[in-house]
């Protein structure tokens, strides 16, 4: 039952879909983060189904890359890209580590955060309109949002939190399982690889997302937040798409 509530938690804090109510004070909460894939299992699970939709009926690709940008933050409602603004806000106003923390705690969007926020957005989409053609790739579309979670979940369990305090703090009370995380994103990142070596262009992606926000978290916060979190998954989501891009550009050289 302890798993179930940690799944019902990491819906209702990380998604849109309706959960039944739960204790949030009981010890399933600090599972939380464990459960936190799934979330990208059902976000997956709605880029397949949309994929397949604008397959069938022919529709127009500036559809289907719209529908797949949106659909993310449809389900998600947004959560994720709302740390993605307040960290490119933060990390724009070149203050001090402490003016930093400051700026990822108010709750007011900045300029840096609204272009960093449009910029990703016509950029996905750019991405998504150039795979738009042939059969749905239903294991990338599952395994990528299912690992960025993974390794954003690895990021507040094995990096310090930079506060010490807040939400992201009161998830990550067990830390034992967090290998289990990584091997999970490792195994849907490196597994597409036995789809076609040419996959393996995703995982370089997310590499390149880990090691840059690693650089980041630790050298500009000291550690970790929930908005830097949600920074990399969100950043972490595009430089595997961006693989996913070149994958597919790669198959069809072959």
């Amino acid at each position: 039952m302890k798993l179930v509530r940690a799944a019902i938690m990491a819906f209702a804090l990380y998604s849109r879909i309706p959960m039944p109510r739960v204790d949030w004070e009981s010890d399933s909460r600090r599972l939380t983060l464990y459960a936190f894939p799934l979330v990208g299992l059902a976000v997956g699970g709605a880029m397949v189904l949309w994929w397949h939709i604008c397959y069938v009926f022919s529709l127009h690709s500036i559809l289907w890359a719209v529908g797949l940008t949106a659909l993310p933050l449809i389900v998600t409602g947004g959560i994720h890209m709302d740390g993605y603004c307040d960290v490119w806000d933060a990390r724009s106003s070149h203050g001090s580590r402490e003016k930093k923390l400051d700026i990822l705690k108010d709750p007011h969007i900045g300029a840096f955060g609204v272009l960093h926020c449009v910029l990703y957005l016509l950029v996905t989409a750019a991405l998504w309109e150039q795979t738009a053609a042939g059969p749905v790739p239903a294991l990338p579309l599952l395994a990528i949002p299912v690992a960025s979670r993974a390794l954003s979940a690895c990021g507040a369990l094995f990096l310090p939190n930079a506060r010490g305090s807040g939400l992201l703090a009161q998830v990550t009370g067990w830390r034992g399982g967090r290998f289990g995380l990584l091997a999970l994103a490792l195994v849907c990142l490196l597994g597409l690889g036995c789809l076609d070596p040419a996959y393996l262009c995703v995982a370089a992606g997310a590499a390149l997302a880990c090691g840059d926000t690693l650089r980041v978290c630790l050298r500009e916060f000291g550690g970790t937040t929930g908005d830097l979190n949600g920074w990399f998954l969100q950043r972490c989501e595009l430089a595997c798409l961006a693989g996913l891009v070149l994958a597919r550009w790669l198959e069809g050289l072959g």
